[in-house]
């Protein structure tokens, strides 16, 4: 009965010592690369190119300037049938998670690490 155990105090202590590493790969990987990345706080106060418009005396507009034409459109004037469509394009299962798809990202790293075509999770 010792020896029972022991082994499960070794297989645990073993579960132990990887889970440590994995957390500890993770949290080097994140401070190694979440480095570069911007403040997610900068993000609320995004401000992106506009068009400079020139105007004639008379009110007409004469010219538009811009290296990117963008034009705010709130979510609530995209049909719903263009969301779904961009969301069928991303994630067919985007509806069955959370937010992250395990399996996919599973596949995806299998499908990378046998050297055939690069997937997205």
């Amino acid at each position: 009965m010792r020896w029972l155990w022991y082994s499960f105090l070794a297989l645990f202590s073993v579960g132990m010592l990887g889970l440590a590493a994995v957390a500890g790969v993770a949290v080097y990987a994140i401070s190694y690369y979440g480095r570069d990345l911007p403040d997610y706080t900068a993000l609320k106060d995004y401000d992106p190119p506009v068009v400079t418009r020139v105007y004639a005396g008379n009110g007409r507009l004469m010219a538009e300037f811009a290296a990117e034409k963008r034009v705010f459109v709130p979510i609530e004037a995209i049909p719903d049938l263009i969301k779904q469509g961009f969301i069928a394009a991303e994630d067919k299962n985007f509806y069955h998670h959370q937010g992250v798809d395990y399996l996919a990202i599973l596949r995806a790293a299998l499908q990378n690490l046998k050297g055939g075509s690069l997937q997205g999770a």
